[in-house]
């Protein structure tokens, strides 16, 4: 028992190790952390925990939990930081790999327990999503859970356990949604398919669904019942169409992550890493253990169903696939000890070699920035990075060498904490150079900051991130759908893909323009502006009259919001460039707009524009 306990003891201390390795140190990155940071935020300024928002208007996107959990962190710490945002993440890991354990030790033995939570630890999907603000890895604690209660319930029959399941599966759509629910489904059809008591089961299951689907409505129907109000809509319309797009919408339609049916085979051997050296050896030993392992089949009825959902599923992300991980490191784990211990000398070698060029491959990626146009954020500390790759890249060539490949698991797990921990510590701080809104922002947050009051618009975005780091509320331009009489015949999708699709055309003619200095266009370059855009949109193929009709449409709307912006209320407003180009076209008089700032956050190059009285009201707080 104790040397049981000292395993896990050091996987876990290893988690933390390795999860909170410089967590702090660099901002919130997009998409998803700077918008579940705000939604805290606003929860905890707001007082209202029932309904999240963000920007001020109410985000039923996700159910509450992971926010509340965030929220009180951020409640101890004083604030909404990306260690209070981040933390959540590691805890659940670190709960993930306690249940993942329990599982593994009650399906196999000890060995096999502690090799699955250091495998899963390392997978590069589990180690990111372990220490990254986002939802799916609570999502993937209680699912976790979940499964090592239901394994506990069919070896024992006691009711308690059953109820422990769908607890996991409850807690799980409070975190991530009704989509969860399909989870727990296809598992207990796919394992009571061959038992003769299948219908009986498959009643239980139908029971408990409408159970968990009831309860969730508890927090769903409230909170829906607020947003109609907030919203002024029907709240059959609100629920029908927050549901739709987070159930059916993902599946049949692809809602905002389309992609196609061989994406996970893409995504998965990646998200692996490093333990995708195993794979050939691993889809072998399980195929063979298939029908003789009542563990590997209990292992199979949780993957295969729901990789095989989510692969029908038009809408996909790598991390829809994380609940699988523990049963696939339990796995790979399982078979990379059969692998160690028997006479198979060639597979490891051979493993042994790949795991060798792999690293050695790595450790050649610090010296490609400087040939790239992030040249200027090369430094020396990258060469850690190299370090931390060469170093067990010679000792599995060591091992090959002296056909001592019985430890290579052990020099896998190795090579990938000194990686990550290398990365998180020189990599991390300077892509964040790249990717963070903070030190663009920085400007307008000194103004909220200080209390002083003005407006901030944002035109055809509205990243959360700008919001966060800003600390002001936004008003977004250009993004609702604009009526018209002429596109009266089409319905609302027919006139949105219109209006997007010449609204596109308009921004890249733009782009393709010349303008030598964005913060004066000229008279000349406003005119070719205006040629380029009206070439593009012509051949859309739409006609001219609704197109005519659609950019009379969009200058009113310009003249509308710069006659507001030209007021003596201090006004801030985020573009990006292109847009802004575009915006010069169709409202060339932009004398009492002023572009202080320009640069690049991700891959957008951002402005910032502020009228007479926000120009100098920023300057008389801190000069540019």
């Amino acid at each position: 028992m104790c040397k049981e306990h000292g395993r896990l003891a050091l996987v876990l201390g290893l988690a933390v190790i390795i999860l909170t390795v410089n967590l702090g140190g660099y901002d919130l990155w997009p998409s998803d952390e700077p918008r579940y940071a705000q939604v805290a935020r606003e929860m905890i300024s707001s007082g209202n925990y029932l309904l999240p928002h963000v920007n001020n208007a109410p985000y039923i996107e996700k159910p509450p939990l992971f926010f509340w959990i965030i929220a009180a962190f951020s409640h101890l710490a004083g604030d909404v930081t990306p260690w209070t945002t981040r933390l959540p993440s590691v805890m659940a890991g670190i709960v993930t790999l306690l249940f993942t354990w329990l599982l593994a030790r009650r399906m196999f033995d000890i060995r096999i327990a502690f090799w699955s939570c250091l495998i899963l630890l390392t997978m590069q999907r589990f180690w990111w999503n372990a220490r990254f603000g986002q939802i799916d890895m609570t999502l993937t604690a209680c699912l976790t859970l979940g499964l090592y209660a239901f394994f506990r319930w069919q070896e024992s029959r006691r009711i308690h356990w059953l109820f422990l399941f769908y607890l996991g599966v409850l807690v799980g759509i409070y975190a991530k949604g009704p989509g969860v629910i399909a989870f727990p489904v296809l598992f207990v059809s796919a394992w009571s398919w061959s038992k003769p008591d299948r219908r009986r089961q498959w009643l239980h299951l139908g029971a408990a669904v409408v159970v968990v689907m009831a309860l969730y409505a508890l927090w769903a129907v409230p909170a829906h019942l607020t947003t109609a109000g907030e919203l002024q809509t029907d709240v059959s319309d609100t629920l029908a169409a927050n549901i739709f797009r987070q159930t059916a919408g993902r599946f049949l339609l692809g809602v905002g992550h389309a992609n196609w049916p061989w994406y996970y085979v893409k995504t998965l051997p990646v998200d692996w890493l490093p333990w995708t050296l195993f794979l050939p050896w691993t889809a072998w030993w399980v195929w063979r253990k298939r029908k003789d392992s009542d563990a590997v089949r209990f292992l199979l009825y949780w993957i295969v169903p729901a990789f095989v959902f989510f692969t029908m599923a038009i809408g996909k992300r790598a991390v829809y696939l994380l609940p699988l991980f523990p049963a696939f490191a339990m796995l790979f784990a399982a078979s990379i000890l059969e692998l160690m211990d028997g006479e198979h000398i060639l597979w490891r070698r051979r493993t042994g070699v790949a795991l060798a060029l792999f690293l050695f491959a790595i450790g050649l990626a610090p010296f490609v920035p400087p040939f790239t146009k992030y040249g200027d954020l090369w430094t020396p500390r990258l060469l850690i990075l190299s370090a931390a790759a060469w170093a067990p890249a010679l000792a599995a060539v060591r091992q090959v060498r002296r056909n001592e490949t019985r430890r290579l698991h052990v020099s896998v797990a190795v090579s990938f904490c000194l990686l990550v921990t290398a990365a998180a510590i020189t990599v991390f701080p300077i892509v964040n150079i790249y990717k963070s809104a903070k030190d663009f922002c920085a400007p307008v947050r000194s103004l909220s900051e200080r209390g002083m009051e003005f407006d901030l618009y944002s035109v055809g975005f509205a990243r959360e991130e700008y919001l966060f780091y800003s600390r002001h509320f936004f008003r977004e331009l250009y993004t609702e759908i604009i009526p018209m009489k002429n596109g009266s015949e089409m319905n609302r999708w027919e006139l949105a893909e219109f209006q997007n699709q010449v609204h596109r055309s308009i921004e890249k003619a733009a782009a393709k323009t010349t303008v030598e200095n964005i913060k004066r266009i000229t008279g000349e370059e406003v005119r070719l502006l205006k040629e380029a855009i009206r070439e593009a949109v012509g051949k859309t193929g739409y006609p001219t009259e609704l197109i005519a009709e659609f950019q009379r449409a969009l200058k009113a709307e310009s003249d509308e919001f710069f006659t507001v912006f030209a007021s003596s209320r201090p006004a801030f407003l985020y573009v990006q460039e292109n847009d802004w180009r575009w915006l010069y076209a169709i409202h060339p008089d932009m004398r009492n707009a002023h572009v202080l700032h320009q640069e690049q956050v991700g891959s957008r190059h951002v402005l910032l524009v502020a009228n007479d009285a926000g120009r100098s009201l920023l300057q008389s707080v801190k000069p540019l």
